[in-house]
């Protein structure tokens, strides 16, 4: 099947689907067919500049997918999203010095690498400021709020969650220089909408917006129009902030409000905790955390994804019947284990914790979580492997056990695979062993290559089988002390 082919059938197969996110779907189905076949990327780009319809719109959203598995791929050490990401930045390449990249195409593709987490293409990043030259030169703001947030105001009452991620795509593909005014006129206005969008910038990736929704969360405290909730919430997410000057800002705003006595008490949680559930970290090391909440009208399911080096990568609450089915329902649910809500918070505050050693702050979904689960003593706390095993096993239990004990342990590890599916996707990664081979001369040597190559990794594949043994152990799973006495 060529490339036209079958992104034409996955196009297909999303506007059939009833997944909550076909794109995502269908793209984890289809992931080495979609990255390894060259020319797809191209495909995709063609459809970016083509006409504007609901095959545009899917080819876009699994565009922005497919980015996300390329990145995923890159880091468990296979070359196929390598290839991928190459060929879409040939691909924009072309069309930028073909003047073929429109102002809707490049705000759209931008969009679709800033969604994934992806640095877009230098070329697909000049062609977006050409663009916002030109708005410039005409005497025009890039973006007016007042004239969006207008547009939308049929919403402003009823679900900032939706003005959130408008507002979120369309700042996205502001020049960085404009993105805090931007944030900061949002952030200033009187609707209550407002403010809880302001709570959510203060997550947000870019610096500029942070820095913006502080200010504008100081300008609130001045005027006195601080909502509760983000009274509440906001001295618990200053905790959640990289350690930059938005987060400096904010200290001054939230010093305004306690003197404006605006500060007020953290709300009872929303939901009552019936079922906690967390995952075995998956080929890529990403583990997720599930709560199965109660309580109102319709249950609702608070769900936290962790990634190595990310730190929490997606943090969302679903209410309804149907959206739990669609959940329980789902391949992931079937790898998840029940386990303790302790067990829960904690991985989320050291996933916390690794994200903003990176300077990444946790997605805007975590104030979500929090409310909904009650999570006010949030706080990040960095782990390293030997933090975890004290933290498992605090009495050295396992290291004091006579060696042929600890042997039989670490042997209990080769039941993993059958005993927990998600083991099977665990490897060092296939470039890793092609290495290897292409450089040694036998046999020997690509043993000794490989596991040479492998001797760095060692305090990730610690956490790996730390984490997991913290899971096991909150679910009251003996095996735990395999995963630990191997780590």
């Amino acid at each position: 099947m060529g490339p036209e082919e079958l992104i034409r059938a996955c196009l297909d197969a999303m506007r059939d689907a009833d997944a909550i996110a076909p794109a995502g779907a269908v793209a984890g189905m289809h992931r080495s067919a979609l990255l390894g076949t060259e020319g797809v990327a191209a495909v995709l780009g063609g459809f970016a500049i083509g006409v504007h319809d609901a095959d545009r719109d899917r080819s876009l959203e699994l565009f922005e997918a497919l980015i996300g598995e390329a990145l995923r791929d890159e880091k468990g050490g296979d070359r196929l999203g390598a290839l991928f990401l190459d060929e879409a930045a040939r691909t924009i390449r072309l069309l930028a010095r073909t003047d073929r990249l429109d102002a809707p195409a490049t705000h759209d593709l931008a969009r679709a690498y800033a969604r994934a987490g992806a640095e877009a293409p230098p070329e697909l990043v000049q062609c977006l400021a050409g663009h916002m030259a030109e708005l410039r030169k005409a005497g025009t703001l890039p973006i007016d709020p007042d004239s969006e947030i207008e547009r939308m105001s049929v919403v402003l009452d009823l679900d900032p969650h939706y003005l959130h991620g408008k507002l979120d795509e369309r700042i996205g593909t502001l020049p960085k220089a404009a993105r805090a005014a931007f944030a900061y006129e949002v952030a200033c206005r009187d609707e209550a909408a407002c403010g809880r969008i302001a709570m959510y910038w203060l997550l947000d990736e870019s610096a500029e917006v942070r820095l913006g929704a502080a200010d504008g969360f100081r300008e609130r405290a001045l005027r006195g129009i601080v909502d509760p909730m983000s009274a509440a919430m906001v001295p618990l997410i200053r905790n959640w902030m990289p350690a930059d000057a938005g987060r400096t800002l904010l200290d001054e705003a939230l010093a305004q409000a306690r003197r404006r006595e605006l500060i007020a008490p953290l709300p009872r949680p929303e939901w009552r905790r019936a079922e906690i559930y967390g995952s075995i970290p998956d080929m890529w090391g990403a583990q997720m955390l599930r709560a199965v909440l109660q309580g109102k009208e319709e249950p609702a399911v608070a769900t936290v994804v962790t990634e190595p080096g990310r730190g929490i990568a997606q943090a969302i609450v679903i209410s309804g019947m149907e959206a739990i089915g669609e959940l329980t329902g789902s391949e992931s649910f079937d790898a998840l284990i029940e386990t303790a809500w302790e067990t829960f918070e904690e991985q989320v505050a050291v996933a916390l914790a690794e994200g903003l050693a990176a300077e990444r702050p946790p997605p805007a979904g975590l104030i979500d979580v929090a409310l909904a689960c009650g999570m006010w003593e949030l706080r990040p706390r960095a782990m390293t492997a030997g933090d975890w095993l004290s933290e498992l096993d605090p009495n050295d239990e396992i290291a004091a056990l006579p060696a042929p004990v600890r042997k039989e342990l670490v042997g209990g590890s080769a039941a993993w695979r059958d005993d927990y599916v998600v083991v099977k996707g665990w490897s060092g990664g296939t470039a890793v062993l092609r290495e290897a081979m292409d450089e040694a001369k036998d046999a020997d040597g690509v043993k000794i290559g490989f596991f040479a190559r492998l001797e760095p990794r060692r305090e990730d594949w610690a956490l790996r089988m730390s984490r997991s043994a913290h899971v096991l152990k909150g679910a009251g799973n003996v095996d735990w002390k395999t995963f630990a006495a191997t780590a």
